[in-house]
């Protein structure tokens, strides 16, 4: 618990600073869990849906797009979640390059030994391509999308509009940053310490029960 209150704590104090600004061209990789603003313009070529992404309890995917800077250069966005009966396809709307402005939690974009399959969906005609994956990888991004890419990712946080791009609902701030999860291994603890003192208790009223009359 005490580990997980300081983690907490350096990713609140890397929240609480100033977004690092991105307008024109790619910064060096941010610190993960660092805000950052990206002005640009969405690449409308493809987008991505992470299946089996839940919110409040529906089934869903997650929306993810490429910003692409003044320089050429793009950012993959997870920009929201969109209900989904079969927790992969969706329609993310209409496909646009409008400016886009958007304020994010920078993450990691590791390699996977065992990256995931892209599949396509069927998309309309304005839409040129829309794919279907389980997790994000750098190699197959760099395969789907025009380079240069980041070699970081960015999830928006709510709160600032995405700018004329598709409907989504914003998800909520990350799991790592809710204070109730923090609370979790107390809880934990109360729940077994009071389970063994109901055992304990237990088995010490049937053992005088069972014992025999003097």
């Amino acid at each position: 618990m005490r580990e997980k209150h300081a983690l907490h704590a350096a990713q609140r104090a890397l929240l609480a600073e100033p977004p690092i600004e991105v307008e024109s061209s790619l910064p060096p990789p941010p610190p993960q869990g660092r805000r950052v603003r990206l002005v640009g313009r969405w690449d409308a070529s493809a987008d991505v849906l992470l299946s089996g992404r839940t919110h409040l309890g529906a089934a869903g995917v997650s929306l993810v797009s490429v910003l692409r800077l003044a320089s050429g250069e793009g950012v993959l966005v997870e920009r929201g979640w969109l209900a989904a009966a079969d927790s992969r396809s969706a329609e993310p709307g209409p496909s646009s390059d409008s400016t886009a402005d958007v304020t994010g939690v920078a993450l990691g974009f590791p390699r996977s030994a065992r990256p995931s399959a892209w599949a396509p969906l069927p998309s309309r005609a304005e839409r040129p391509r829309i794919w279907s994956a389980r997790s994000l990888d750098p190699d197959s991004a760099a395969v789907r999308f025009a380079p240069p890419l980041a070699p970081w990712m960015l999830r928006a946080l709510p709160g600032r509009a995405l700018a004329a791009g598709p409907s989504t609902e914003a998800r909520p701030i990350p799991e790592p940053y809710q204070v109730a999860d923090e609370a979790m291994h107390l809880s934990y603890a109360i729940q077994w310490f009071a389970f063994a003192a109901i055992i304990a208790g237990g088995s010490l009223a049937l053992a005088r029960r069972r014992r025999p009359a003097a």
